[in-house]
């Protein structure tokens, strides 16, 4: 606080030469260039100030003649800014109305330009008569960053209005104030100008422009933002388009909601193709389940068979009459009718499977994928079609799985064929020799392979069938080297402990000099030396409805064909081993 300390001093008014001097010191030290024109000699007058800024030295300019104004002032203004500053300052002379006001740009020593904010007033006393004065100021840096913002908001703004994706700002009432190129042909208008200043009921007079008002009252009131949610709305052709949509509120330096700024991305395309998509899967669950259905009336029908194939095959071995073996030939047939109308209908199914269609759909993604991708994304767009070619691949995969188990199941249905025709001759010729032809063993263990496939799929072991090179064809009967074969691997299929981790059957076969050697090994329940000494005694059996005849029955087959007969184990749990061995 300055201090008075002499309350009675008189002060006395300062000259005007102090006055003068008062405020020229003041200028300066406000760093403010100062000038003075003299509209009657031309000349100006300016200080020191008005030259630093400029990088230059108020000693380099003289004073003292008249008509200077040319030297101090329009020598150093940008040829840009020349006619328009000194027209401005003409025309200001001629009507000094106010304060005079101009920007324009000043030549630096180092060869820059500087911004000039320029202002003066016209002024009149007797001694000097007309005249203005006035103030430089250095604006450059304000206009440097004024620029920087005007070229940054023509850039952001032709961003956004080439970009696909709406984007819009709001005030605080929720009327628009920014809408870019996507937003306003979107809503169906063609100018910016026809969206501003309106909010969501203005654009939108139904359920949807509530809904949209709604969302921004309670953005711009709670502060709490969407992100990311899927909306529909109708557009001005009346079609359904669907965007996502994502509205963040926008605050001032002191935290307060002043605007909200909205991004939609049109995600129409992709939810048309996700509806395409979801009838394609459930036209193909519908597909599915009908093969299903028919694989599982397929399997009932072969454990039917298998069924009744081993009721009746021990019925006539029991009974020992060729009469009830006839009839058993008959129902197998009637059977293998039954089993052929099934595969007939299981592959009228598959035929109908149309994978054509799936395809189809795959090659259009793949044309298209660029279109979509700019929907969707590339990422997305590349999962759509890998997904397509995936169904593709697996429903290509299961009709080529059902084609290739259908041609197995008429092979299968071949060979019982002829295996029945060659019963019915045993039945009716069973008085008389029965005729031995070449027989390939490979065949026939092939054959009971796929005869007892369901089995061995259904308690899941693993077989395994390693024949080494060479050939194995004997002279006999085809049927009752089946019948061996066939009954063998059953007694290894039902020893198998159905909760054993591992269950594995193997046939081996090979040839060694003049003896052809085949053997069976399972690891199964397996027996000791005492049972081993029982098998081959008529009517000894372990099963609980058996007839001990199987494995006599084998036997007495294989000694026909001047072969040899044995199964072994290390005991029980150690499964077992067949061996058959035939001369050559």
């Amino acid at each position: 606080m300055i201090q008075v300390k002499n309350k009675s001093t008189i002060v006395t008014p300062a000259t005007e030469a102090e006055s003068i001097d008062r405020y020229k010191a003041i200028v300066h030290a406000s760093d403010i260039g100062a000038w003075e024109y003299f509209p009657d000699t031309e000349s100006l007058w300016c200080n020191d100030v008005y030259f630093s800024m400029l990088g230059r030295d108020i000693k380099d300019y003289d004073f003292s003649s008249s008509n200077n104004l040319k030297e101090v002032w329009i020598d150093l203004l940008h040829p840009e800014d020349k006619e328009i500053a000194t027209n401005s300052l003409s025309a200001y002379l001629e009507n000094p109305e106010g304060t005079h006001e101009s920007y324009f740009r000043m030549k630096h020593s180092d060869g820059s330009w500087v911004w000039i904010w320029s202002r003066g007033r016209m002024y009149h006393n007797e001694k000097s008569g007309y005249g203005a004065v006035g103030t430089h100021v250095d604006i450059t840096r304000h206009k440097k960053a004024e620029e920087a913002i005007q070229r940054e908001r023509i850039l952001l703004r032709t961003l956004i209005d080439n970009l696909p994706d709406t984007i819009y700002v709001k005030d605080i009432k929720g009327r628009k104030i920014i809408a870019n190129c996507a937003d306003v042909k979107m809503i169906g208008f063609t100018s910016e100008e026809d969206v501003i200043g309106k909010t969501d009921l203005d654009l939108f007079n139904n359920a949807i422009g509530l809904r949209g008002y709604e969302d921004d009252m309670s953005i711009l009131k709670t502060g709490e933002a969407i992100n990311n949610r899927e909306e529909y709305f109708i557009d001005a052709a009346g079609n359904t388009r669907w965007l996502q949509t994502t509205k963040i509120p926008v605050r001032d330096e002191r935290g307060r909601i002043i605007r909200l700024l909205g991004i939609g991305h049109d995600i129409t395309l992709r939810k048309q193709s996700d509806e395409v998509l979801n009838k394609l899967n459930e036209d193909l669950r519908l597909q599915s389940e009908e093969l299903s259905k028919q694989a599982d009336d397929l399997k009932a029908l072969n454990r039917q068979l298998e069924k009744q194939k081993e009721q009746e095959m021990e019925k006539a071995i029991a009974q020992g009459k060729f009469e009830i073996a006839s009839e058993f030939l008959h129902d197998i047939g009637n059977a293998m009718v039954g089993l052929g109308s099934h595969l007939t209908r299981i592959n009228r199914v598959v035929e109908q499977n149309n994978i054509g269609n799936i395809k189809s759909l795959t090659v259009f993604l793949k044309t298209h994928q660029t279109a979509i991708a700019s929907a969707i994304g590339p990422q997305k767009a590349a999962a759509l079609i890998s997904v397509t070619e995936g169904i593709e691949m697996t429903h290509t995969d299961n009709a080529a799985e059902i084609n290739k188990s259908i041609t197995e199941l008429l092979n299968i249905i071949t060979h019982i064929q002829e295996i029945l025709n060659i019963q019915r001759q045993l039945v009716r010729g069973h008085k008389g020799a029965h005729e031995r032809k070449l027989v390939n063993l490979e065949n026939i263990i092939q054959d009971c392979r796929s005869m007892l496939f369901a089995s061995i799929d259904k308690k899941g072991i693993q077989f395994a069938i390693n024949i080494q090179p060479g050939s194995y064809n004997i002279k006999g009967d085809h049927t009752k080297l089946m019948q061996v074969i066939l009954n063998i691997l059953k007694n290894s299929i039902e020893a198998i402990n159905m909760d054993a981790k591992e269950k594995n059957i193997a046939i081996n076969m090979h040839a060694e000099g003049n003896v052809l050697e085949l053997s069976v090994t399972d690891n199964g329940q397996g027996f000791d030396s005492k049972t081993a000494d029982l098998f081959f005694v008529r009517g000894f059996t372990t099963k609980k409805n058996g007839t001990g005849l199987g494995l006599y029955n084998c036997r007495t087959i294989i000694e026909s064909h001047t072969g040899t007969f044995d199964i072994k184990s290390d005991g029980p749990g150690s499964g077992a081993v067949t061996t058959i061995r035939f001369a050559i």
